[in-house]
């Protein structure tokens, strides 16, 4: 509208220039309306003219600011809320970030409504919630949040799996992640979490099936998969049915490392098969060393005991101050009656590492050499010292101090 006026005034200033030399002070123009005549010098008609070209134009300017009032009202006002909404959401995040959760919870549903992104006030506001403890009304948010951005429903359940994970709801976690699993499958969070999820819970056959993913999504850092990966397949190792076949699916980089190994060979002694139980320890302690492997190795039975002792002398050389070592060594002697010489080794097992099992074999040697006294002694010291090592493993504070032991036997 206001062009087209311009334009046609534009229009009628050009003519009127193109005319002004050529009125004369004696024209006039005449209007006749009804029974009335009205006499107009011309350039006063077309001053009037111009005059009224304007009135009009404003005329229909008030009209129009007049008809579009209300909704120019609601837009000032929702735009006025909008910034309120933003200001808020700012205000409560930083709150969030303080730790100040009523605060942050207060500022993040006040203008909610008004927000561009009402979903991600929700969503803040459910975490500021479990901060203080409201479940009820951080599900109510999640809840909200969903029906706000319905289209959102990955991020919206990535976040809601994560509040319950750190809640120690991982039950929830996980059903909430397997309801988003055909649209988050892909996504590297949703990977990462689910993997965490199931390691935290011991579902060690799922983590390994999601292992491959894993790495090919790079959800964790490499070490932190290789590390699921030894407790995934060292735990379903442990809880195979069949041991020894659960073994030959074992990947070749899984089957040399020592808990593993650990593992079958006990599984082999289990089943009475100490003759390859053997031969799978010797082999593994030549390359790596394990004082677990050598206390495995200890209560193999076996009707070669010198040939075992041999061996296990020649470990000694290289280690004599290994308590291990010198607790088979002496059981290989008990077990081929040399009580002096398994008196010797047990002895040295309890100065190094005072071991509750060398204390009871070495009260069992006392025992053969008729010095019953000794023995009760060695005895009581070896189910002294058990209950001390477990009590200290059951009150989280690690090994032994050497000063909370007895004394060493005297022989």
């Amino acid at each position: 509208m206001r062009i087209v006026l311009l334009i046609l005034f534009a229009a009628l200033a050009g003519y009127s220039a193109f005319l002004i030399g050529q009125v004369e002070p004696g024209n006039y123009v005449k209007i006749y309306a009804g029974s009335y005549l009205i006499e107009l010098n011309l350039l006063s008609f077309i001053l009037l003219i111009v005059v009224s070209v304007f009135t009009l134009y404003f005329m229909i300017r008030l009209f129009r600011i007049i008809w579009k009032a209300p909704k120019s009202f609601s837009s000032w006002r929702l735009r006025s809320n909008k910034k309120r909404a933003t200001q808020a959401l700012g205000a409560g995040y930083l709150s969030l970030i303080k730790g100040d959760w009523r605060s942050a919870e207060k500022s993040l549903t006040t203008k909610s409504d008004s927000s561009s992104i009402p979903y991600v006030n929700y969503l803040a506001a459910a975490q500021a919630a479990q901060e203080q403890g409201r479940m009820t009304q951080r599900d109510d948010y999640l809840n909200a949040a969903f029906k706000a951005a319905p289209k959102e429903r990955l991020a919206i359940g990535l976040i809601k799996a994560r509040l319950h994970q750190s809640a120690g709801q991982y039950e929830q976690a996980e059903a909430t992640l397997l309801d988003i699993q055909n649209i988050g499958h892909k996504n590297v969070q949703y990977t990462a979490m689910l993997l965490q999820i199931y390691q935290h819970t011991g579902q060690w056959a799922k983590a390994n099936d999601l292992l491959g993913a894993a790495r090919k999504q790079s959800a964790l850092p490499d070490d932190v998969l290789d590390s699921i990966a030894d407790q995934a397949y060292s735990s379903i190792l442990a809880d195979a049915d069949d041991v020894g076949a659960e073994w030959n699916l074992l990947p070749r980089n899984q089957r040399k490392r020592v808990d593993n190994i650990l593992l079958y060979a006990d599984a082999l002694i289990g089943r009475g098969d100490d003759v390859a139980a053997e031969k799978l320890i010797r082999a593994t302690l030549k390359n790596q060393w394990s004082e677990e492997l050598v206390r495995l190795y200890g209560t193999l039975d076996t009707d070669k005991p010198a040939k075992l002792l041999r061996i296990v002398e020649g470990w000694l050389m290289a280690r004599p101050e290994s308590a291990e070592l010198n607790l088979a060594a002496g059981q290989f002697s008990l077990q081929q009656s040399d009580l002096d010489k398994a008196k010797e080794y047990l002895q040295r097992a309890i100065e190094l590492g005072q071991l509750p099992k060398a204390y009871s074999l070495l009260g069992q040697a006392y025992e053969a050499s008729n010095d019953s006294g000794k023995a009760l002694r060695l005895y009581r010291s070896g189910m002294s010292n058990l209950a001390r090592v477990n009590g200290s493993r059951l009150t989280g504070k690690g090994e032994v101090a050497e000063s909370e032991l007895l004394p060493i036997a005297k022989t």
